[in-house]
């Protein structure tokens, strides 16, 4: 099962393993982490059972009228699940 969570303060640098596949020079888990404590808004997708980070969704924006999203991730084995579509509904939700 999957949980979503908005807040990323129990987030720690393990739970960020094996994003930004692909990438030529992916950001270090500690500046993914800095990304998102820093984002406006945070959709996390975690599995329920090992808590787990299986996905992520941040916005960024002036908080009045504009707002954008610079990254969706889903880890490759857990793509094709709807997973991201979710996270894009959640955030989308969280802005309104």
């Amino acid at each position: 099962m999957i949980e979503y969570v908005t807040s990323v303060e129990d987030v720690d640098l393990d739970d960020l393993d094996g994003f930004f596949v692909g990438w030529p020079s992916k950001p270090s888990k500690a500046s993914h982490l800095e990304l998102l404590r820093r984002s406006e808004r945070v959709v996390l997708a975690r599995e329920t059972e090992s808590r787990r980070i299986v996905g992520f969704v941040s916005a960024v924006g002036d908080g009045v009228l504009t707002a954008f999203v610079p990254l969706l991730e889903v880890l490759p084995e857990h793509q094709g699940q709807g997973i991201g579509t979710e996270l894009m509904r959640r955030v989308l939700a969280l802005l309104e």
